[in-house]
């Protein structure tokens, strides 16, 4: 089979260019350097440059079946959908294609022909053929060429990954979500409007210093940075009630890897991982992807409930503080029978404390850790609720054996988290930044959730949960019948954002009519008409709330047993 690959001189020879045989036995053209004007010792970075992007682009099978215009107009609209050729600039000319893939200019002029049928490309008179912008914005082009790409034989990672797939369903918010929606009731993002940049630029500024960039030059793998530490243990874990000592402390990329880590280490494959119902649904794809089985606990107006079931389980997962999705808080003396059954058992626990610096109490309540002494109790916290979700900056609380082990189990996966991260952020703990960040949004996340409660109690009377500790969000139960995610659909038009609940549960079918308001990224003024318009929407939702199971979006899941109103 004779398979030759071919480089696009995209400016075409130069007048008494000859041509030849290339690197790797291309056939390319090259032009003498007397016509360039240039020197071995001395590049030109005009048309060689630009030449060299489409080195090895086009790849031409003579003993293919595919036909030979067939080749050069996937591989151009493979080309096109990869951003490989300039939006502006013209594409190869037809009789340049044709010399330099040595093939008829018929040969060509059909492939471009195509390629503006489909839409990828745009003829211009006397000046050639251009990338189509509309190809580049429809998504339609992209299954198109995937297509065109399938003619080739291909592996099916599809195929592959069938039956052991990372694609879960998992809590995914919109990207452009702030951008997009005028109601955005997003939860677990913070107003950019309320960020103090000129305190964070100054920060950032700092951390990058002569001395500091020399510190980037360190393995920081077995270590973390030595400030940030110290700062969560002062001004952090202190005001939970944590008493912790630096080799107890290791600071990871987010809560949700030091979820994963702690999955990791606590359980072995087959062993029972108890998650709350309704609970965090990350953390049961965490289980299934190591192996390990979950059981789900009830959850009331308490929290988690400690019954016989949970005795079933190596390792229990609970949000004792802001319980994820409901908002409520385990009192005191739940949280004292939940480790006194734990340590009797010899069960370990994973504690998430998500949201724990927004505080709606004068006195906050104590962490489950604070109250735990024989130690079986793993701490997960994160500043990505009070500070910015992008930072990524997490930490793990646990006996400075199990945070060994979990240090080097972070090393096989990512070595360490960005150390100029680490240092601007513990500079903006350092100075009081942070804390006084804390409290300004903690003052107006409380105004918002008033007047979000005003709203929901006029338009759902008794349905809504409001948060007893406080955080970004409340949690509303719809009349029985009403489908979440059929209701989103609908007033997404409006430009309504909220997350549907249901995919929380453990029983899909039953709880569709739950759903998440988070209030920390919509202005004040705007809650009220936003929550009015999820009202007026609501008995289209119901019409069709019945419909059987897999009609609606899976991620509109779940369960029946948490108590409302």
């Amino acid at each position: 089979m004779a398979m030759q690959r071919w480089r696009i001189d995209i400016d075409g020879p130069a007048p008494g260019a000859v041509p030849g045989p290339g690197r790797h036995g291309q056939v390319g053209c090259r032009r003498g350097r007397e016509a360039r004007g240039t020197s071995l010792d001395r590049p030109s970075h005009g048309s060689h440059a630009r030449a060299a992007m489409y080195e090895n682009m086009i790849l031409i099978d003579r003993g293919a079946s595919e036909s030979l215009q067939m080749q050069i107009r996937r591989q151009l609209a493979i080309g096109i959908l990869n951003r490989q050729f300039p939006l502006h600039s013209p594409l190869p000319s037809v009789r340049q294609l044709s010399r330099e893939l040595q093939v008829s200019v018929t040969t060509v002029s059909l492939a471009y022909d195509g390629l503006k049928q489909d839409g990828f490309v745009k003829a211009r008179t006397r000046s050639g053929h251009f990338v189509n912008p509309d190809a580049l914005a429809d998504p339609g082009h992209a299954g198109h060429a995937d297509g065109m790409r399938a003619s080739r034989e291909r592996v099916d990672y599809r195929a592959f990954f069938s039956g052991r797939s990372f694609n879960l369903l998992h809590v995914v918010k919109p990207s452009d979500c702030l951008l997009r929606f005028r109601y955005p009731f997003v939860c677990g993002l913070i107003d950019p409007s309320l960020f103090p940049i000129a305190s964070w630029r100054e920060c950032v500024r700092d951390s990058v210093n002569v001395v500091e960039i020399g510190n980037w030059a360190t393995d920081f793998s077995a270590v973390d940075d030595g400030m940030l530490i110290e700062q969560l243990i002062q001004r952090v874990l202190a005001k939970r009630g944590i008493l912790a000592h630096p080799d107890e402390v290791l600071v990871t990329v987010g809560g949700q890897q030091a979820l994963y880590l702690a999955i990791k280490l606590l359980l072995s494959p087959g062993e029972t991982l108890g998650v709350e119902d309704p609970g965090y649904p990350d953390v049961i794809n965490m289980a299934r992807i190591e192996g390990i089985d979950t059981v789900r606990l009830p959850v009331d107006r308490g929290g988690l409930v400690v019954g016989a079931e949970a005795g079933r389980c190596r390792c229990l997962f609970v949000t004792p503080s802001h319980q994820f999705p409901t908002t409520v808080t385990m009192p005191l003396d739940r949280k004292l029978e939940l480790l006194a059954r734990t340590r009797k058992a010899g069960q370990f626990v994973i504690e998430d404390d998500y949201e724990a610096d927004i505080s709606f109490n004068l006195v906050q309540p104590r962490a489950l850790k604070s109250l735990d002494e024989w130690g079986n109790v793993a701490y997960v916290g994160s500043l990505s609720k009070s500070l910015l979700p992008g930072l990524r900056i997490g930490y793990l609380v646990a006996d400075r054996d199990f945070i060994r082990e979990a240090r080097a189990l972070r090393h096989h996966i990512l070595r360490h988290p960005p150390v100029n991260n680490q240092r601007s952020v513990a500079l903006f703990l350092q100075r009081g930044y942070y804390d006084r960040f804390v409290a300004r949004i903690t003052g107006i996340y409380r105004q918002r959730c008033e007047v979000m409660h005003e709203a929901l109690e006029r338009h759902f009377p008794g349905r809504a949960t409001k948060p007893e500790y406080g955080g970004g969000s409340t949690w509303l139960r719809l009349p029985d019948g009403a489908d979440a995610g059929v209701l989103s659909d609908l007033v997404q038009a409006e430009g309504v954002y909220f997350e549907a609940g249901g995919f929380t549960f453990s029983d899909e079918r039953n709880n569709r009519n739950h759903i998440r308001l988070g209030y920390s990224a919509i202005g004040r003024s705007l809650i009220a008409e936003g929550i009015g318009k999820i009202a007026r929407a609501l008995p289209d939702a119901c019409s069709v709330g019945a419909a059987p199971q897999g009609s609606r979006r899976a991620a509109q899941g779940t369960r029946d047993r948490w108590p409302h109103g």
